[in-house]
């Protein structure tokens, strides 16, 4: 299970208000061209309502690759998500 419902952190390690790591992955899964629609899709609801999600290996490289590989993710953001892995 992957858990990305945890707030964003600026440098010195406080919430930045208002930015949830799921809520920006879930919009970016969302505005991409590219990609199984259906598949971001369902991503992109479960955790933009704060809900974990159950990948399997596959799945879980598809959205670790989509997230390294973002031009629209900034690093703050990228680094966070990543974590969320672990």
């Amino acid at each position: 299970m992957i858990n990305f419902n945890k707030n964003l952190l600026d440098l010195d390690g406080k919430e930045i208000e208002g930015a949830n790591i799921g809520k920006i992955v879930a919009q970016t899964l969302v505005q991409s061209s590219k990609g199984d629609a259906l598949k971001y899709w369902g991503w992109a609801t479960k955790m933009n309502a704060g809900e974990e999600l159950d990948l399997d290996k596959s799945d879980t490289e598809t959205i670790k690759n989509f997230i390294k590989e973002s031009e629209t993710l900034t690093i703050l953001t990228k680094a966070q998500a990543l974590e969320c892995f672990e």
